[in-house]
């Protein structure tokens, strides 16, 4: 009897669950609290997204560099066919990506870095699930826990967000199996916006544990706030912009509108918005608080005086 075995880049996916899994269980120890838990939860994402994001850069600088020394200019695209460029796309059609190093790089490295993710975001939900299970079992010690009760104790909003993900870097891996996978760079491209999550923790850490420090709550409000707009706004218009140039265009709104198909016009289209909305809500929040922030620290260093 032959055992079938498992394709790499998903044992890749298991080996990425295991380890988070195993730092996450040694570091919250057998017991622990609620705001422990969710504090070593915190810290692990912290310790991802900046693996991620340093793996992320190293692979596209080193994409960068093989297609200079291609001769392909970095992202521009010299055999770019007529009627692909951006001023002959008038009739319709969609351009020519059959030699853009964007969408045609294929990369063992690049992957492995989505494999991590993937791996990661099935374990984080493990972990907001259990963390959900210990905020009900607070509230409710005698009664029995459901899924549907410990999802209303979990932060919902996120356990979508790594679900979706996750589910569609399962998808990709599968392609990826199938040797019909396209696009890798501009994936991990996208994974990018994970650099404003340690500002993100950061911030929750100094207004959880350290709130007298006023001014400095403040500088990590400010910071993230411009940390989560060019990681998650600028950069959808970068990705746009860097594929649009091996096609002629020289802006990401051209490129939304006559370059790309009706899936990742929608998806993308879909992504920016949600992103900006969040980023809207999150200015008015620090905006809202300002007022109240400096007459609290003038109101600090005035006693501090006396």
């Amino acid at each position: 009897m032959t055992i079938p075995s498992i394709p790499s880049n998903f044992t890749a996916i298991l080996a990425s669950f295991t380890v988070y899994g195993l730092i996450h269980r040694h570091a919250a120890g057998p017991n622990p609290s609620v705001a422990w838990y969710g504090a070593v939860t915190k810290a692990t994402s912290t310790l991802h997204s900046t693996l991620t994001t340093i793996l992320a850069i190293c692979f596209l600088h080193r994409c960068r560099i093989q297609w200079s020394e291609m001769g392909s200019g970095g992202m521009a695209d010299p055999m770019a066919k007529p009627g692909t460029t951006a001023a002959g796309i008038h009739s319709g059609a969609y351009p020519d990506d059959s030699t853009n190093p964007a969408l045609q790089t294929r990369s063992s490295f690049g992957n492995a870095i989505t494999a991590l993710e993937c791996g990661y975001l099935l374990q984080d939900t493990i972990s907001l699930l259990r963390e959900a299970h210990l905020r009900h079992r607070l509230v409710h010690p005698s009664s029995r826990a459901t899924l549907r009760s410990i999802v209303r104790f979990a932060d919902r909003t996120l356990l979508f967000h790594h679900v979706s993900i996750a589910t569609a870097l399962l998808v990709l891996h599968h392609y990826i199996h199938q040797d019909r996978d396209r696009g890798i760079y501009i994936i991990v491209q996208f994974l990018l916006m994970n650099s404003s999550t340690p500002i993100l923790n950061l911030r929750w850490w100094l207004r959880t544990y350290h709130p007298q420090y006023k001014m400095l709550c403040l500088g990590s409000d400010v910071t993230f706030v411009a940390a989560f707009y060019m990681a998650r706004i600028w950069l959808v218009g970068w990705i746009m912009r860097g594929y649009g140039s091996a096609h002629g265009y020289d802006s990401a709104w051209k490129v939304y509108l006559t370059a790309m198909r009706l899936p990742c016009r929608l998806g993308t289209g879909a992504l920016w918005m949600a992103n900006t909305a969040w980023w809207a809500l999150l200015v008015a929040s620090v905006v809202k608080r300002l007022p109240r922030e400096f007459a609290s620290a003038r109101n600090a260093t005035e006693l501090s005086k006396r």
